[in-house]
């Protein structure tokens, strides 16, 4: 397994990366980009911890011992298993304030390895290659090496109706024997300063052409690959800023400038139908690792809430009591979703357990719309203790502190337990590190709109779909037909089976 040491040395290798108006020369060291990495080094130093290997690690069927995000849940208790692995994770690294971890990355590319030929097969322009070989090696590569592959899907935000513009999305421009050439931008991809490769694909649009429509993988350091993020929101100063001094994972526009990538490592090209229904696939196992982290974070929130008004002293007033009663409710509805949606999953065709897409769907819709809501009662009931407390060298100086420290002491515990717990709640809900994490769930994977309509498009869904059958019943109507077979349906979902699958018992509890 992979330790954070080799990690950090692997990204000394030559990749161009701005941040903000720096161009800097190496990432591990340089102030703000070093807290990212030594994060995700953690990371894979987490699965080498004696005591944690037995959630941080399997052993696959051939004896070696491995990373659990490269374990494949195969029943209920599997399913499970990997939560619990993902549930640690997420609150070793600060309880979720980095969206795009290694095995979140990785959980997208299960995908291509559970049903690769219907990307090999749906392609136009390969001259019949048979792409699953290269899909296949590549996956076998990322696990050997437990590599990290971000995200670049995104493409500009721009008026795509000029032609000039709308040629600066990433395109194909040449077809060689040995491989693509592609040139333009992808405008947003999380974490890619910190990846081994970048995960390359498209969100389908009315009017994208079939030159516009790739997957695949390219290497963070390609030739021609340049990453220029925004300005950074690390704050370099642990003891005033615990949460924003552990790194920003920055969203970078990624400019490929005539890049070649060689035919292994092309998952799919050329098929605009493929591109605007199957790749949602990818989303739903990112959607569902999305889901664990927001109840951990709403775990947080709650916690805070309830370990301020302790300080406080006004934890037990019935009106701050029934305001963290809405935190607590917050957090459990959540945690509902997630135990609903795997009490509900089904066999996938590949043998994967999988979670119900519906619950897990609709409980990050479930956070994404009372998010900033709960963040308000955070701060609100913390009062000015969210913002105004003494500096760590304020709190040090002998004559400052004779001052300070009894405005600082509570309730209950040490004077100096309320900066620590008021410097997480101002690092998490009153900084651009806060507002930066909260506005990446939002838009993490696909939007909620765009997840929304994709939702609606499942027969099941459908007027004639089960759905209806109760209303159908009490209305006095005559049964619909067999709920109708969508394009949606033919390329992408399967969680129709679910019902035969469970029938013949192979949906294992």
């Amino acid at each position: 397994m992979r330790t954070g040491d080799q990690y950090l040395e692997s990204l000394r290798d030559g990749r161009v990366v701005w941040v903000g108006g720096e161009k800097i020369d190496d990432i591990t060291t340089h102030p703000l980009t070093r807290a990212a990495a030594q994060r995700i080094a953690k990371f894979y130093d987490l699965h080498h911890e004696p005591g944690m290997q037995d959630v941080m690690t399997f052993v696959d069927d051939e004896g070696m011992r491995r990373s659990m995000m490269w374990f494949r849940h195969t029943d209920f208790e599997g399913l499970r298993r990997k939560r619990e692995y993902l549930e640690t994770m997420i609150r070793e690294l600060d309880g979720g304030s980095i969206g795009r971890t290694p095995c979140a990355n990785n959980y997208g590319l299960i995908t291509y390895e559970e049903d690769p030929q219907p990307w090999s097969d749906q392609s136009v322009g390969t001259d019949g290659r048979d792409l699953t070989v290269g899909i296949r090696k590549f996956l076998e590569q990322v696990k050997e090496g437990d590599l990290n592959c971000a995200f670049a899907f995104i493409d500009p935000q721009i008026d795509r109706s000029r032609t000039h513009a709308a040629k600066a999305a990433l395109r194909i421009v040449e077809t060689r024997e040995d491989g693509i050439v592609v040139n333009g931008v992808k405008a947003v991809s999380t974490g890619t300063p910190f990846a081994d490769y970048i995960h390359i694909g498209v969100f389908y649009r009315p009017g994208i052409e079939a030159e516009q429509v790739l997957y695949g993988v390219c290497p963070a350091n390609a030739p021609g690959v340049a990453m220029v993020s925004r300005e950074a929101t690390v704050t370099d100063d642990p003891a005033n800023h615990p949460i924003s001094s552990t790194g920003d994972e920055l969203e970078c526009t990624v400019i490929f400038d005539n890049v070649f990538i060689p035919w292994e490592h092309v998952f799919h090209m050329g098929n605009t139908e493929h591109a605007s229904l199957y790749p949602q696939r990818i989303f739903d196992w990112l959607h569902y690792e999305a889901l664990v982290r927001t109840m951990v974070r709403a775990e947080l929130m709650a916690g805070l809430a309830m370990l301020i008004t302790e300080h406080l002293g006004t934890y037990q007033l019935p009106p701050v009591q029934a305001r963290l009663a809405r935190l607590i409710e917050f957090y459990t509805t959540i945690r509902a979703h997630v135990i609903a949606s795997e009490a509900e999953g089904f066999i996938s065709p590949s043998g994967l357990y999988k979670p119900n897409v519906l619950l897990f769907d609709f409980g990050r819709s479930y956070y994404l719309e009372r998010y900033h809501e709960m963040r308000h009662e955070v701060i609100d009931l913390a009062g000015r203790a969210s913002l105004l407390f003494p500096t760590e060298e304020q709190w040090n100086d002998p004559e400052l502190h004779k001052w300070l420290a009894p405005l600082q002491a509570g309730a209950t515990g040490e004077p100096y337990d309320r900066l620590r717990i008021s410097r997480v709640i101002r690092d998490l809900f009153l900084t651009d590190f806060g507002d930066r994490v909260s506005t990446f769930e939002q838009f993490n994977g696909t939007p909620m709109l765009a997840t929304r309509m994709l939702t609606m498009k499942r027969s099941e869904l459908s007027p004639s779909g089960p759905i209806t059958q109760l209303a159908r019943k009490v209305c006095g109507l005559q049964p619909a037909d067999a709920p109708e077979v969508t394009a949606y349906t033919e390329q992408a979902e399967y969680a129709r089976r679910l019902d035969g699958a469970r029938a013949e018992g192979s949906v294992v509890r």
